[in-house]
């Protein structure tokens, strides 16, 4: 089975640094239509997240359930299906073996539903999330959205080829090429 990996903030909704409230979850343009093609091509979609904010105070386990909540609703109205969201709360003071770029959550989903990394994607808009993808030996895709023009300035020090695109929207062409192999 493959897999697309998503982060959550920049990726899945816009990006709000901290966000907490479920009523500041916005989905972009044409995002909803983008992960049905994906999951139409026999991808699974799971969301990859930290969520720091959690362990820093900022907000807490129930803020987290209710924006979940907020997007998976919003895209299910959509017919869109999120099989997980696996989810680090620690900052990085914690070093917890699950925080991103660490590929342990990748690599734990991966374990327990059979998902060959190898033809799985992870799309990000920040070097945690290519990095993560690297480490799990999964196709890292970049966005533009959220902090992604600024991981752009970065990519040049990873060893592999990272396709980037301005937006999830873009990123089909990878679900349909994938299944074309």
């Amino acid at each position: 089975m493959k897999a697309l990996f998503l982060d959550r903030d920049g990726v899945v909704i816009k990006y709000i640094p901290y966000l907490s409230q479920a009523e500041q979850v916005h989905i972009s343009q044409g995002a909803k239509e983008a992960l049905k093609t994906w999951q139409t091509q026999g991808y699974k979609l799971v969301i990859v997240t930290n969520q720091s904010g959690i362990s820093r105070g900022y907000f807490n386990y129930d803020d987290v359930i209710a924006i979940h909540q907020k997007i998976l609703d919003e895209y299910g109205q959509f017919g869109v299906k999120f099989e997980d969201i696996l989810l680090c709360p620690h900052q990085p003071a914690d070093n917890c073996p699950c925080r991103k770029p660490s590929p342990y959550l990748l690599l734990n989903y991966s374990q327990k539903h059979n998902i060959d990394l190898s033809r799985s994607y992870f799309i990000g808009d920040a070097p945690s999330d290519i990095e993560c993808a690297i480490n799990a030996n999964c196709q890292p895709v970049l966005v533009l959205t959220g902090r992604g023009e600024e991981t752009k300035s970065k990519l040049s020090k990873y060893p592999i080829s990272i396709p980037i695109f301005n937006s999830l929207c873009e990123t089909v062409e990878l679900a349909i090429m994938g299944n074309e192999e």
